[in-house]
């Protein structure tokens, strides 16, 4: 996204910090936010130790417990490499670096499930830039990035909002390289085509060019595809696992233990095999639409 075209009003709007103008936008009750961009977080405590620091965001911020947030906090600066010699050190002593991934770091203790990362390659050092790849790899959510680092982006996205400018922004389905070499070869086409009149065989060459570029979008769509299926179908075995251990969990429950809690086995039972099922049901959309895709990849 170039910065002339509103990707930082767009960003307010979304997070609801700035008033649109008009028209409307709704946001899912269960949204949880969270912001890394370069004006950074504010630390309020700079006395406070780094382990300290963590440990109390994670309890105020992440819904952890007073029990659970001491390792959630070691487990955080540990996957950031946060070296246990500075985390009882106080944060007002940690370098320009440490302090950037603390405030990432910050953001995370969230526990958000719509993450925003507005140009991290500018402030990040490349061993927390490869934590965060790591993270986002795992990470189970919406993820937002704004950034001109075509290599981070090809990392950890594959679906671009294009900000082409004048209030257009272009959906497209695959990589930022994938994206540039469409783009490439639109441009050439172009050009070819204002080079010299529209003989046939220019006509042709150019149909040739935007055919290519038509390829390249259907084949990012079927890897798209693909790769929804393939995570579907890992969450599918890992909640038809799930149901077993609560069937087991039925079977040995003795009923003198209670009608509440069988009933309370049963409701997760329930609501386990109803998730199961829906994504069954989006893996047996996605294999039509592939279907139809490849259908159109072989006659092409």
């Amino acid at each position: 996204m170039h910065h002339r075209v509103g990707k930082s009003t767009f960003i307010k709007i979304l997070t609801g910090s700035q008033p649109i103008d008009s028209g409307s936008i709704s946001t899912g009750e269960t949204v949880v936010f969270g912001v890394y961009d370069q004006m950074g977080i504010k630390i309020d405590n700079e006395e406070q130790t780094v382990m300290k620091y963590i440990q109390e965001k994670v309890e105020t911020t992440g819904g952890k417990s007073m029990a659970e947030a001491p390792q959630e906090a070691r487990n955080l600066l540990n996957r950031f490499q946060f070296s246990r010699q500075r985390w009882n050190e106080r944060i007002a002593l940690l370098s320009g670096g440490e302090r950037r991934r603390l405030q990432l770091l910050t953001v995370l203790t969230k526990n958000p499930n719509f993450l925003i990362l507005d140009e991290p390659s500018n402030d990040l050092d490349l061993d927390t830039l490869s934590a965060l790849e790591s993270y986002l790899a795992e990470y189970n959510g919406v993820l937002v990035v704004i950034s001109h680092d075509r290599f981070f982006v090809d990392k950890v996205s594959d679906h671009l909002f294009v900000f082409e400018g004048k209030g257009v922004v272009k959906d497209y389905f695959g990589t930022l390289s994938d994206y540039a070499e469409a783009l490439t070869e639109k441009e050439s086409a172009i050009d070819s085509a204002a080079a010299k009149p529209p003989s046939t065989s220019a006509k042709k060459q150019t149909a040739a060019k935007e055919d290519k570029a038509a390829r390249v979008e259907r084949r990012n769509a079927i890897k798209k595809i693909n790769k929804e299926m393939s995570s579907l179908e890992t969450k599918i075995e890992k909640l038809k696992a799930k149901a077993d251990e609560i069937q087991s969990e039925i079977d040995n429950t003795d009923p003198a233990e209670g009608w509440s809690v069988l009933a309370e086995l049963t409701d997760k039972m329930n609501a386990v095999t109803e998730e199961a099922d829906e994504k069954e049901m989006r893996w047996l959309e996605l294999a039509e639409e592939l279907e139809e895709k490849e259908a159109e990849e072989v006659d092409a």
